[in-house]
């Protein structure tokens, strides 16, 4: 009798088994009443690698430099990524400055067969032949630098004693600075030094109309005093430490930078020589170079074999670029994107992207990069 009963039993978990497999097969899985049914997650989809953009090239059409192919040869003007001369400038080599957008240039032009710097001219580097003649200067004088007015308005000229005779009675030596308004094509002069020392014109603000300039003298060009003079000729004399190099100076705004004893930057304006900041490399490490980052208050610096940007505020300092060669020069393009430096005597240059820290190799011949410019 209780094998009979199951039977029955039996039967009906297999029933149950039966009604479960199904279930199984049917893929699904029985719902709640109130609930909806499960779906079936779809298959991740497989995206093919996207390859990042590749950065685009260092150099550009759009700049260039002002080159010097050789003693007593006339300057000329290239692209970053041409070295072949696209216009030549006049008279030999390049004594002048561009201005902060690297479009205009002032030189000094060579006029006679001494040789005699005694015509300063301004052109526009997208139609070097149109130049003008901005001012000229006796038969017994020299233009012997010049640098542009921070809102590119006029220029400062240092002009000297050529040694040469002319019509009248020669001068003694001398060296002078003159300020030059482009508008009107006006030149005077506002300081005179007469004790042998030379003049190393540095930055010309036209608001405060204040120029900064150091007198410098000795075989190592070292700066003797920091002169500020006004444009109306009323000057103020400060004596400068001993180990600052005249052509280390650079303006940028109001700001003036030099190197002292090859490991300091200090930092003054162009009034007050006495109100500075320093910033000093590490220990043991020489400052080869510094220049203003155009359109920051930031110093890009060469020490070492690194090439660093420094904050004038001070903080932080970014190091760029390691393992560069002996450099000859830095170079800052006029809109602050990179650094060049230039190895071998000028033969060779390597562009640094300041923002990513690549580098290219410039394209050369036997020129020698001098100043960079800009077509834009």
């Amino acid at each position: 009798m209780r094998g009979k009963d199951a039977h029955p039993f039996v039967f009906w978990i297999g029933i149950l088994l039966l009604i479960v497999l199904l279930a199984v097969l049917a893929g699904g899985s029985v719902a709640l009443r109130g609930e909806s049914a499960p779906t079936l997650a779809p298959s991740p989809l497989v995206s093919a690698t996207v390859s990042p953009t590749p950065p685009g090239p260092l150099l550009s059409d759009s700049r260039g430099f002002i080159a010097l192919p050789g003693s007593g040869a006339a300057a000329e003007l290239r692209r970053e990524t041409d070295p072949a001369p696209m216009s030549t400038l006049r008279g030999q080599g390049f004594i002048g400055a561009v201005s902060g957008t690297g479009r205009r240039v002032a030189y000094w032009v060579s006029t006679t067969a001494d040789g005699a710097t005694r015509e300063l001219r301004v052109f526009d580097v997208t139609a070097p032949d149109q130049d003008t003649t901005l001012a000229t200067v006796l038969d017994t004088e020299r233009g012997a630098a010049a640098v542009w007015s921070s809102d590119r308005t006029g220029v400062v000229a240092v002009v000297e004693s050529s040694g040469q005779p002319g019509t009248g009675e020669a001068p003694g030596p001398f060296s002078a600075l003159r300020v030059v308004d482009t508008p009107t094509r006006s030149i005077h002069e506002i300081s005179r030094l007469t004790d042998g020392s030379q003049y190393w014109a540095v930055g010309w603000d036209r608001v405060t109309r204040l120029v900064g300039a150091c007198a410098y003298g000795g075989a190592d060009a070292t700066g003797i005093a920091w002169v500020v003079v006004g444009e109306d000729a009323l000057s103020s004399r400060v004596p400068m430490e001993s180990g600052i190099p005249a052509i280390t100076l650079r303006a940028n705004g109001n700001d003036v930078l030099g190197i002292l004893n090859g490991s300091v930057i200090r930092v003054w304006t162009l009034a007050s020589y006495n109100t500075h900041r320093e910033f000093g490399a590490a220990s043991g490490e020489r400052i080869a170079f510094a220049r203003w980052k155009p359109g920051a208050d930031e110093i890009v610096v060469l020490v070492a074999d690194r090439l660093e940007v420094w904050p004038k505020a001070g903080g932080d300092r970014r190091i760029v670029a390691r393992g560069l060669p002996t450099a000859s020069d830095l170079l800052i393009s006029s809109d602050g994107a990179l650094a060049f430096v230039t190895s071998d005597a000028g033969a060779s240059a390597i562009a640094v992207d300041l923002a990513s820290g690549r580098t290219a190799p410039v394209p050369m011949s036997d020129s020698r990069l001098a100043v960079p410019i800009s077509f834009r």
